[in-house]
């Protein structure tokens, strides 16, 4: 140990890398950690494995696998046991966890003195209704978690309420998440022929996929012109076939046969980067939302954004300034939102203009030391 820091393990199924998921959270914690390393002795992240994992050092991080990497459900199976029963004899000063309703980590609730969590977002029931009875274990481990956990940092007002009236004794850290500064740097444009864009894991449910591909159908032709609608992002090959389907399905109902709908999957961060700096605007209909990173984002490359008032885009855009918010799962509604943006250059414009000064304010820099400091209170005597 180097003179009086301390050590700190955090355990997180997700990871960027993952295949099947390298969602926002595992971006969130990454970013996080590496911040904060120079004020740790170590930090060792235990992730569930994967196909291609390669334990070692990035960027001052000491990674690991638990489990098996096989499939993913043996993955986040192994990993769930087998990081349960890790912490149980885990000798680190500090013990995070960034929550999964599906790999939950009950056995940090038996180190209390220790242990901490970070909430992305909150899937509550929305786990039965996807999963039906497996989805239900999901719903309690997660409900116990909140309910009984002493330590929280959570990245949304919505979520932060939900858990100090779970939770009335929670000591509770409601934070932000940040964004890749390299897009604040190009000037937008507008491609010819243009595209909406949506950027995120390839999950049809929780990103309302569905509704997206329904309200681009729904534009007449007039409307539409030579438009098309890209999806961008991490996406497993069951995921990517899913989607597939989802687009197929719709061009082959279009009477018109003019319906454009592109995929590029497990997109490369400088192509990413393009497809915001040039894309019409960026639309994100989630059901629920952690933060909302790729939103937030498209404000930092100089877009509008329309999205819906799930829990974190509630936090990351500003509506009526960066972003037109719609009611979730309101299909009238997004569709308006759409038709409102791509005819009115204008006020696509203003919000695309608004959104840069939004953005600037949020660092991953200024997030993890605020963090850091919290843990250190948070943690007293341990720390």
């Amino acid at each position: 140990m180097r003179g009086d820091k301390k050590r700190l393990s955090y355990y997180s199924y997700d990871s960027p890398g993952n295949p099947w998921l390298s969602g926002g959270g595992a971006l969130r914690d990454f970013e996080i950690l590496k911040r904060q390393r120079g004020s740790w002795a170590s930090i060792n992240l235990f992730v569930g494995g994967y196909p291609g994992f390669v334990p070692g050092e990035r960027e001052g991080i000491r990674y690991r696998a638990l489990g098996s990497g096989k499939s993913y459900l043996l993955s986040r199976l192994a990993f769930t046991l087998f990081a349960n029963l890790r912490v149980l004899f885990d000798t680190a000063d500090a013990i995070g966890n960034s929550i999964s309703a599906y790999a939950p980590l009950l056995a940090g609730l038996l180190r209390p003195g220790r242990f901490y969590l970070v909430a992305h977002h909150y899937v509550g029931g929305r786990s039965k209704e996807k999963y039906s009875l497996l989805g239900r274990f999901a719903w309690a481990g997660e409900w116990l978690l909140f309910r009984f956990c002493r330590r929280l940092i959570v990245s949304n007002g919505e979520v932060a309420a939900r858990a100090r009236a779970m939770n009335p004794g929670i000591h509770l850290l409601q934070t932000q998440n940040g964004f890749d500064p390299a897009l604040l740097a190009p000037e937008p444009e507008e491609a010819v022929p243009p595209f909406l864009l949506f950027v995120g894991r390839f999950d049809i449910y929780m990103k309302g996929l569905d509704r997206l591909v329904a309200a681009f159908a729904a534009l007449h032709p007039g409307e539409r012109g030579s438009l098309r609608l890209i999806f961008a992002g991490a996406a497993s090959p069951q995921a990517l076939a899913a989607v597939q389907e989802l687009a197929a399905g719709a061009i082959a109902a279009d009477a018109n046969a003019g319906l454009r709908i592109e995929l590029e999957p497990n997109v490369a961060e400088a192509r990413k980067r393009e497809l915001l700096r040039t894309c019409l605007f960026f639309v994100s209909p989630s059901r629920f939302e952690g933060w909302g990173i790729a939103a937030l984002e498209a404000n930092a490359a100089g877009k509008a954004v329309l999205a819906t008032r799930a829990d974190g885009f509630l936090d990351s855009l500003k509506d009526g300034y960066a972003a037109l918010l719609v009611p979730v799962d309101d299909a009238d509604a997004l569709l308006k939102g759409m038709r409102d943006l791509i005819a009115d250059a204008t006020l696509r414009r203003k919000l695309a203009g608004n959104g840069r000064d939004w953005a600037a304010r949020f660092t991953w820099e200024g997030i993890a030391a605020r963090e850091r400091e919290w843990l250190g209170t948070a943690l007293g005597e341990t720390l």
